[in-house]
């Protein structure tokens, strides 16, 4: 299944809900991915899960890597899952924890400064990556993903029409993250061309 971002602002709420009910503690989440583009209105994407990075702590400006959901929110993501069967497919997936490495590789410089929050509820807030923030770590994907999934990542960086200056940011961001099968960058390479960007795709 695949959300539009009316069903995702549902479920998000219902999640809010059943934090409510689990008695889960308050939680800001980082949260990159089709859920950071499609609420902050990045092309009519759709998305089919929601990709959260880690523990958003404002005061410090810090996203904290957190290995697994506390237990009330385990239960409460699974509670939002048993009551939609459409779900059934991805369960307690629907929300994950899949992108949380990139907080070990450290994110794109100044981040913190571009987030926008989105408070669902007394009990969950989001704060999304901002547009540069996403095209960094788009471009990472897209060159990191042999799979299926990498025409969705080539669509996505082509939906923002980059400008130069946020393509070579991303560039930058993504040849020091580690390839330990070493098709990063030749992949890069091709993609930057793809994407028009002849000159900054040469000195790759």
């Amino acid at each position: 299944m695949t959300f539009t971002v009316d069903n995702l602002r549902a479920l998000l709420a219902e999640l809010n809900d059943a934090m409510t009910i689990e008695d889960a503690g308050p939680a800001e989440w980082l949260v990159c991915g089709g859920t950071a583009l499609a609420l902050q209105g990045f092309g009519s994407r759709t998305t089919r899960d929601v990709d959260v990075l880690g523990n958003w702590l404002p005061q410090g400006l810090e996203v904290v890597a957190i290995g697994t959901f506390p237990a009330a929110i385990e239960r409460s993501i699974a509670r939002v899952a048993a009551a939609h069967p459409e779900l059934q497919g991805m369960g307690s997936a629907w929300v994950n924890l899949g992108a949380q490495p990139l907080v070990g590789f450290g994110l794109p410089e100044g981040f913190a400064q571009r987030l926008t929050a989105v408070r669902v509820g007394e009990r969950l807030t989001l704060h999304l990556l901002g547009r540069t923030d996403l095209i960094a770590l788009k471009l990472f994907a897209a060159a990191d993903d042999i799979g299926s999934r990498q025409q969705i990542h080539l669509d996505d960086l082509r939906s923002f029409r980059p400008t130069e200056e946020e393509i070579e940011n991303a560039i930058r961001w993504t040849v020091r993250m580690p390839a330990p099968h070493h098709r990063i960058k030749p992949t890069l390479k091709d993609i930057v061309e793809e994407l028009g960007f002849h000159e900054l795709a040469y000195y790759l």
